[in-house]
Parts: structure tokens; C-alpha cells; sequence
């Protein structure tokens, strides 16, 4: 709601549902920390005085606020570009990590449903056509049009894109720098065709060397 601020954009479930104030400060306070929006800062400012991505995190936190089991959220990152857009997903992700929200994502890019979702249901001219896995997806289309939607030439890149690299290490060591371990295996095989290098040393959250990967 342009016309409303940012902490009172986020208190809107809340104060419907009839929440005390008390309540509703410490929901809207802990949203906008989880979102990295300063609540002091941001709080009293207005939706135009945002960037993009703000503006997008700010809608998340408004939908999450009254804290719902189920979330439906249409094309949410459709209108950011890509840079906003990976950041907006990853930020999704890992407040859905921390909630354990349901939520249920409609997208058109396979590449989004891919990353995004622990299943995927396709649709095809109102009809369910496939729910599965997204690693089920991708090996086994049911049907020719999810095989064309997953794409031919794209199905082993996004396979890889759901392993991780620490589940691919070997013994060894090499040279340059280290890619961590919980990177996609599709990150790393880019980055070994990037530089031309025939392997990368692996790191763990800690920083620590875990091998290397070929």
C-alpha cells in the first residue's frame, strides 16, 4: 500500500486480526531484522523510497506476518531482474527454512521450480500432469510436454544444479580458489569450464579445506 509505511504495510494482517500492539511491533520488528531492514530506518519510510528488492522483501514480510501455515504466492520475483531476483529467492528460502511455512510458489520458469521447490506439481491446460521431485521431473518427464518444458538440452545442467558439491569431493588438493561445498555442482562445473582449471579445492562453512572436485 503506497500510501502506508513500511512497518504499517507489514501490520496490516496483524492489526485485522485484531493483534495488541505489543505484539504486532515485535512481529513486524523481527520480520524486517530477518530481511536485513534496519526497523528504526525503514519502519516510518514509504514503499517509493525503497529499491526493488526492499520493496519485494517488505511484501514477503507483509505476507508472513500474521504467521500463516500455507503461503500462495503467484510469480513473486516476475517483475525483478535477475541480480534482485536470486537474492529475493535465497532470502525465501531460508525464511521458509526458519518458519517451516508451506508455501506454495506458481512460477513459469522451470529454472525457478527447480531451485525453489521441494516438489513440483506441472500443469498443462488445467490439468495436473505430473507431481514430483524436481530430481523426478527432470529424469523422468511424464509426458512430452513436461519433457519439452524441462528442456532436452537443459535437463543434465539443472540435475546438476541440485547436487551439492560436497556430496561430489574427492581426496586431493588444488590450485586457486575454493568453491564451498554446499555450491550447487552445476556452480562448480561452470566455474572448472570458466577458468579452465581441471579442478577446485572445496571449503566447508568453516573455511576449512574438505578435498577437491573434478
Amino acid at each position: 500500500f503506497p500510501h502506508r509505511t513500511v512497518a504499517q504495510n507489514i501490520a496490516t494482517v496483524p492489526v485485522l486480526l485484531g493483534w495488541d500492539k505489543d505484539r504486532i511491533k515485535a512481529r513486524v520488528d523481527e520480520l524486517m531484522t530477518l530481511y536485513q531492514l534496519d526497523p528504526e530506518a525503514f519502519g516510518p519510510r514509504y514503499p517509493h523510497e525503497l529499491s526493488g528488492g526492499q520493496q519485494q522483501r517488505v511484501g514477503v514480510a507483509r505476507a508472513l506476518a500474521a504467521e500463516p501455515n500455507v503461503l500462495l504466492m503467484d510469480e513473486p520475483f516476475g517483475a525483478l531482474d535477475p541480480i534482485i531476483r536470486t537474492k529475493a529467492q535465497e532470502d525465501l528460502l531460508a525464511i521458509q527454512k526458519r518458519f517451516g511455512t508451506t508455501i506454495i510458489l506458481v512460477t513459469h520458469d522451470m529454472e525457478e521450480a527447480v531451485h525453489m521447490g521441494d516438489k513440483i506439481a506441472v500443469m498443462d491446460a488445467g490439468k495436473l500432469v505430473q507431481y514430483a521431485k524436481p530430481a523426478e521431473i527432470l529424469a523422468k518427464p511424464a509426458s512430452a510436454f513436461v519433457e519439452t518444458l524441462v528442456g532436452a538440452s537443459e535437463r543434465p545442467f539443472r540435475l546438476l544444479s541440485l547436487g551439492r558439491v560436497r556430496d561430489a569431493v574427492e581426496k586431493g588438493s588444488a590450485e586457486g580458489e575454493a568453491i564451498p561445498g554446499d555450491a550447487s555442482q552445476r556452480d562448480a562445473l561452470a566455474e572448472l569450464l570458466w577458468s579452465g582449471r581441471p579442478a577446485l579445492p572445496v571449503k566447508g562453512a568453516d573455511g576449512k579445506p574438505l578435498g577437491r572436485v573434478t
